[in-house]
């Protein structure tokens, strides 16, 4: 166990944070920030590579066809980000734009039939620019992409990626920096609400804290047994950095994501561009969700069978100047409710305690923006952002 800005003699709290991912690492600044007593607790030392908020990227849409209540979140999450790039000097965001390609309403995946014209007009209701465009204007932007022709296709010219585990680590030292506490590779064993506040254990301490925040992704379920966790499923993800044949083709400086459902759920795509500074190669992802796992039993090996056939399946088809061979692989984990939504509940038993998790595998880009009115709402402070729309109880 680490204790940062050891304070053990007083174990007391205005707020404390377990979970240090994308929505707990973001909490912990804002509550310091705020001037609230705070302390923050992991099981790793973030940012790690056991859950959800590693890998390098997440795309970042402003126009989210998820749904308009999403869109005040992305929205904060942007302007936090370029806030601490002006303090820090670090990228954090990079927004060469993004693209959306879906069968034409044929995909067995509910989720995306109709998703282009769904984010056109969440677009269209809040002023953010969206394109629906042709085969042929793709083909003249992204030379190095291969379309069947008849694909609905539509381009978010702010969208872009977010430098996840850059972003988790800033917020952590900027939440220190303003006097936040953490302590790091120490599970959470219990926690146990009271009247008047709420006792965190761990294998060597207790902690009291007058409000508790619970955001451990995959660990959710372990912490949360009151909540409805039945309606939650933690799915393996594997994550490939394909080399190619000159990376500037696929450079954020121009090269836009990809987000590319096909005509089932086995034919989903991600493409990230390359980023200044990040790993060689080529991001690409699939998404599975018919196999669950949990956070300590995940197969955390990417198997050469797995890069062969996304390869083959999802690359061949897809994109041109791509090679079969891989400079780098991981596992992440996606958290998911049975709407797809976000889950923010209370403890049943006490005010005093509120969990913020999953994020259904697409919260990164609002993580920020989220944590700072969790953070307002635990400390009774009237926020701008209405959490309301993901509160379940």
């Amino acid at each position: 166990m680490s204790i940062v800005n050891d304070e053990a003699a007083e174990r007391q709290f205005d707020l404390i944070i377990v979970g240090l991912g994308a929505v707990g690492s973001a909490a912990l600044m804002h509550a310091a920030r705020a001037g609230m007593r705070v302390l923050g607790i992991d099981r790793f030392d973030p940012p790690h590579q056991f859950g959800s908020s590693h890998a390098e990227t997440r795309i970042t849409r402003l126009a989210v066809g998820e749904g308009p209540q999403y869109l005040p979140f992305v929205a904060r999450s942007h302007q936090i980000w370029r806030q601490l790039e002006a303090e820090t000097g670090r990228e954090l965001l990079h927004q060469p734009g993004g693209y959306i390609i879906t069968p034409p309403d044929r995909t067995q995946d509910e989720r995306w039939g109709g998703f282009v014209d769904r984010t056109a007009v969440v677009a269209a209701s809040a002023s953010i620019p969206f394109e629906v465009r042709t085969p042929e204007q793709v083909r003249t932007h992204l030379p190095r992409i291969r379309l069947n022709g008849d694909e609905k296709l539509g381009f978010e010219p702010t969208g872009g990626v977010v430098m996840c585990e850059r972003a988790v680590e800033t917020q952590l030292q900027l939440a220190r920096f303003a006097g936040a506490s953490t302590v790091l590779n120490t599970p959470v064993q219990a926690v146990h609400p009271g009247i008047d506040g709420v006792k965190i254990h761990t294998a060597d301490a207790e902690y009291w804290g007058q409000k508790v925040l619970v955001a451990t992704g995959a660990w959710f379920p372990e912490l949360a047994p009151a909540v409805d966790s039945a309606a939650v499923t933690v799915t393996r993800q594997t994550v490939f950095w394909f080399d190619v044949e000159d990376p500037e083709d696929f450079s954020a400086d121009h090269f836009p994501f990809i987000l590319w459902p096909g005509d089932s759920i086995a034919d989903y795509s991600a493409v990230f561009p390359i980023v200044r500074g990040g790993r060689p190669g080529l991001k690409l992802l699939g998404e599975q969700f018919h196999e669950t796992t949990t956070a300590e039993t995940v197969d955390r090996t990417v198997h050469q069978h797995e890069v062969d056939d996304y390869y083959e399946r999802l690359v061949v088809p897809r994109l041109t100047g791509v090679r079969p061979t891989i400079s780098h692989s991981a596992v992440c984990l996606y958290t998911t409710t049975s709407d797809d939504h976000f889950l923010i509940d209370r403890h049943p038993e006490s005010e005093h305690v509120m969990f913020a998790s999953p994020c259904s595998g697409h919260g990164f880009k609002h993580s920020t923006g989220l944590a700072e009115a969790l953070v307002g709402h635990l400390a009774g402070a009237s926020t701008a952002l209405d959490i309301s729309a993901f509160v379940r109880g």
